[in-house]
């Protein structure tokens, strides 16, 4: 499954590492430093399935 990771602190690096042990991928990890790359183009180009999202409470209503 192709997942993509919003949110890249302690929790995300966390679930990045379970995620690949268990022979998901990651093409598309978001954070502070390329917000502007969370796009419905990139999405689709990185054939994401899930997107997880790890952010502060007051980014995630818009992240969705």
């Amino acid at each position: 499954m192709n997942l993509a990771l919003v949110g890249y602190g302690k929790m995300g690096k966390e679930i990045e590492q379970i995620a690949i042990s268990r022979g998901h991928k990651i093409p598309l990890i978001i954070d502070i430093h390329n917000k502007q790359e969370f796009t419905s183009k990139n999405l689709l180009d990185n054939k994401i399935d899930v997107v997880i999202e790890f952010t502060i409470p007051e980014y995630a209503i818009s992240n969705y």
